[in-house]
């Protein structure tokens, strides 16, 4: 049985562990992810939200960080999706996508951007995103390096 909840202190490890073990993260991207968590952690900082996937008798399986866009009104950032490699293609990602989907919802109609790349090690997660909804909004040619993309999804996400 899996469980969302959001982010406590205890978590820590197993999130860093989780994102160590990303075969598509790059050591930067590793980097910044455990930036991520940490700042989320710091009561001071807390520009982030993460929500995290805990399977009974297996501890943290994935999680997902978004934050609100300074300056726009309910735009928000969707930062990482990680779901535990033994884990994949089991739709924890797609609860963890749920979930936030449905607490953002909760407070009134709100947009969602993804940015994500389009090298090969990233067809899992455009496919995924694709198939929970979210369009492509634009791209952005040889945004990282040459040959690599930046790709930005969309989606509405309605009040409920």
């Amino acid at each position: 049985m899996i469980t969302i909840r959001t982010i406590a202190a205890t978590d820590r490890d197993q999130l860093l562990d989780l994102v160590r073990r990303q075969d598509n993260f790059n050591a930067q991207e590793v980097e910044v992810a455990i930036e991520v968590i940490d700042d989320t952690l710091d009561p001071a900082k807390n520009d982030y939200f993460i929500l995290v996937a805990v399977a009974e008798g297996q501890g943290v399986v994935g999680f997902i960080c978004y934050g609100e866009i300074p300056m726009t009104d309910r735009r928000f950032d969707l930062y990482w999706v990680a779901v535990d490699p033994a884990m994949g293609r089991q739709g924890v990602g797609r609860l963890l996508l749920k979930q936030m989907e449905d607490e953002l919802g909760g407070q009134g109609p709100a947009k969602v951007y993804v940015d994500t790349s389009s090298t090969p090690g990233y067809d899992p997660a455009r496919a995924f995103y694709e198939k929970n909804g979210y369009l492509v909004a634009c791209v952005l040619p040889d945004f990282y390096r040459d040959g690599d993309d930046k790709v930005i999804y969309l989606k509405e996400i309605r009040a409920s």
